[in-house]
C-alpha cells in the first residue's frame, strides 16, 4: 500500500513540476524572433 501511494504521489509531482516548467518556458518566449537566422548576404 505504501509503494502504491508513493507512486501516485511521484506522478502528482511530476506532473505539477512538468507543468511548471511549460509555464516558466512560455513566459520566457514573449518577444518574437524577428531577426534572420542566417545572414546569406546579397545575392
Amino acid at each position: 500500500m505504501r509503494i502504491a501511494i508513493a507512486a501516485v504521489a511521484g506522478v502528482v509531482l511530476a506532473a505539477l513540476a512538468s507543468v511548471g516548467v511549460v509555464q516558466v518556458v512560455n513566459a520566457s518566449q514573449n518577444e518574437p524572433v524577428t531577426k534572420p537566422l542566417h545572414n546569406y548576404g546579397s545575392r
